[in-house]
């Protein structure tokens, strides 16, 4: 009788040995595809900032040349850039040159 009451003990610790192994297999496998999906958001988060970023300075960018834009016809406008970018001067102006330079 002995005997008989230690094999169902060795099946049954058996089974809570093989039952213990799945679910460890399942807890590693979980917090595996946890940490993965971590990882895979943080890659995410930093491109919807890089993109965020990117709209942003765009954006910026459109509204300096929608005032250009609208001062591209001025009188000034044209003066200025006359004055600066091609070196033109009025009739009858002097220009002084800095020789410290």
């Amino acid at each position: 009788m002995r005997n008989v009451s230690e094999n169902g003990n060795k099946k049954r610790k058996k089974k809570i040995r093989v039952f213990h192994i799945i679910v460890f297999a399942f807890v590693l496998y979980f917090v595996y595809t946890l940490y993965d999906q971590q990882i895979q958001m943080n890659k995410y988060d930093s491109q919807i900032e890089m993109y965020t970023s990117d709209i942003k300075s765009k954006t910026e960018l459109k509204e300096y040349y929608s005032g250009q834009k609208v001062n591209i016809n001025s009188d000034e406008y044209i003066e200025k850039i006359a004055r600066e970018s091609l070196g033109y001067v009025k009739p009858y102006e002097k220009i002084f040159i800095d020789a410290n330079r």
